[in-house]
């Protein structure tokens, strides 16, 4: 559910991308072109954005009911990684909604 939309739009990393980018030059470069950053399509970045996080959230969930399956050391690298993952969607999701209600 995370990586569908990550491939085909590349949302958080363009998100992310953007604002390293105006953040060095003044303006805003994507990283690959989409539809999604355009500003009549912010509501479709939300939501697919909104289904990662989801996506991920349910991960961690079935990660841990499942941990006894996995090797410690495993498991505890795909849950760093998979917070980490987490904690930056969020953040994306939130900035997007914040942009939009023009709290920024």
């Amino acid at each position: 559910m995370f990586a569908i939309p990550e491939i085909l739009w590349s949302p958080v990393l363009n998100f992310y991308y953007g604002f390293w980018q105006s953040g060095r030059s003044g303006n805003v470069n994507t990283l690959r072109n989409n539809f999604l950053q355009k500003a009549d399509n912010w509501n479709y970045l939300k939501f697919i954005i909104l289904l990662q996080l989801i996506g991920l959230v349910l991960f961690l969930i079935q990660l841990i009911r499942n941990k006894k399956s996995i090797k410690k050391v495993k498991y505890f690298s795909i849950l760093f990684v998979s917070l980490v993952v987490t904690f930056l969607v969020a953040t994306a999701l939130y900035l997007a909604m914040a942009i939009n209600l023009r709290i920024f």
